[in-house]
């Protein structure tokens, strides 16, 4: 990590946006790039949708974290050969070299948008270019990005929270510095990341998005398609999220709520008919329940490097049928099973293939490109887990259940069985289900690579702390 923050400090400003202005690549100085950068409102707007786009690196959030890596580390799909590369992840072989460049990888991309953001921050406040809201709004922004990189940082290859939260974790970078930070306890970890929030959540609080914000001079930058940028929401579910992590079960009750009873208007329920009866153009994402999303231009592209049915049986990520069916209880009523798993009409597939990020046919559907990574299901979820009151517990899970086609599960529910349940079938694609059963310290999870129902992966330390790469921690 040394080595990387040492180059990424040299050129952080111009590479963040070589694609953004071409004028900047023939200053030669990085000082006078860096004034000419953040000296003028386009400068400071482009550096932050620099960071947007970086957010969907394959090594990020647009493949490694949401769509291949960790889902394969949550048993998602079926690699029982050893000649494929996700083998050794599916088996926790965390020593192989697949394993290691690969989480390195992630952890380099991530530390490298958390060292823009950082850069981001510190020079808003020292260029002072902008009026007051709109800066509220940048580093509302960027606070809540910061926050968010390093607690699915600290998910990854911190201690199982639950059971060992003072062992050691990752570092937490709040300055651009060519040099490494010190690897914190993981409480030290996740008190930074809630004061991060709670900034995020002061900087935020006019936000555009929200119904009774008072915006002045309103422009399009500051306040439009504000569920493509981390707004106020996205800061209180990333609250509820974090909170839930460390156990404050009250703190993220209450989060979880401020998003549910404030932004239910923001964030509807899909209409059912645009998810299974929209011809060739299915809103399979449920695009209107999301609360932060990403605009990601290549999101077809990587449908199509990860589940294409043309791809081997090598090479697809796919689930093994019997497991499939399993998780989703047989139940073809599911909107969320009938909509994303298909069986192919190419590539000489017997099973059906993953289709929640395939293409549609209209281009102007306002709901291309956008991939979610926060929704107010979520939210739901996180009330029926921490709701006192059990029966209202119910109610919330139910409102999910009824918005995907389900029946009401009766009084006396396992809750606890039905929300493992839930996890499984909502966030499929989206990385969110291996921190789900961190979270729980799972000891036994449904073997992706078998059809058996008696096969499982025994989970423990050894599974869920993924090791830090060797380039972080010969430096310490």
């Amino acid at each position: 990590m040394k080595k990387n923050i040492l180059k990424i400090t040299c050129l952080a400003i111009a590479t963040m946006f070589s694609s953004c202005s071409d004028y900047l690549d023939v200053v030669p100085e990085d000082k006078i790039l860096e004034t000419k950068i953040y000296s003028t409102e386009s400068g400071i707007n482009n550096v932050l949708n620099g960071i947007y786009l970086d957010l969907f690196d394959e090594d990020a959030y647009g493949g490694n974290l949401t769509m291949t890596t960790v889902e394969s580390l949550a048993q998602r799909y079926s690699f029982p050969d050893n000649r494929s590369d996700d083998y050794v992840l599916v088996n926790y072989s965390y020593g192989e070299e697949y394993a290691r460049e690969t989480f390195d990888a992630m952890w380099s991309s991530m530390y490298s948008i958390i060292l823009n953001l950082n850069d981001l921050i510190a020079n808003v406040d020292k260029y002072q270019a902008l009026p007051e809201y709109k800066i509220n709004i940048i580093k509302g922004e960027a606070y809540g990005l910061r926050a968010m990189l390093h607690f699915d940082l600290l998910r990854l290859f911190g201690p199982i929270y639950s059971t060992n939260p003072d062992d050691a974790s990752i570092p937490y970078y709040t300055e651009a510095k060519a040099e490494n930070g010190k690897i914190l306890p993981a409480t030290e970890v996740m008190n930074a990341i809630i004061a991060d929030l709670k900034q995020a959540e002061a900087l935020l609080v006019n936000d555009a998005i929200r119904p009774e914000a008072e915006i002045s001079n309103p422009e399009f930058f500051y306040i439009e398609e504000r569920g493509l940028r981390f707004n106020f929401y996205a800061v209180k579910a990333l609250q509820a999220r974090a909170y839930l992590y460390a156990g404050n079960t009250l703190e993220a009750n209450a989060a979880a709520k401020v998003v549910i009873d404030e932004a239910s208007t923001v964030f509807s329920w899909t209409n059912p008919t645009d998810v299974i009866s929209a011809g060739g153009n299915p809103d399979r994402t449920f695009s209107s329940e999301v609360v932060f999303a990403l605009h990601n231009i290549q999101l077809y592209e990587r449908h199509n490097d990860y589940f294409s049915s043309s791809l081997s049986n090598l090479e697809i990520y796919a689930p093994n049928s019997t497991r499939l069916v399993n998780v989703f209880e047989s139940n073809e009523n599911d909107y969320r099973y009938n909509s994303t798993w298909i069986l192919p009409t190419t590539g000489g597939k017997s099973y059906k293939t993953f289709f929640k990020y395939a293409d549609v046919d209209d281009a102007r559907k306002s709901f291309r490109f956008r991939q979610p990574l926060i929704r107010i299901s979520e939210m739901y979820y996180i009330v029926a887990e921490t709701e006192s009151d059990a029966a209202e517990g119910l109610q919330y899970l139910n409102t999910v259940r009824y918005n995907r086609g389900l029946v009401d599960l009766p009084a006396g529910t396992n809750m606890d069985a039905e929300l493992r349940k839930e996890y499984q079938k909502e966030f499929f694609g989206e990385g969110q289900l291996f921190y789900y059963y961190k979270r729980k310290n799972i000891n036994r999870i449904p073997n992706g690579s078998s059809s058996s129902r008696w096969s499982n992966k025994t989970m423990g330390p050894e599974q869920y702390v993924l090791p830090l790469p060797e380039s972080e921690t010969k430096y310490q």
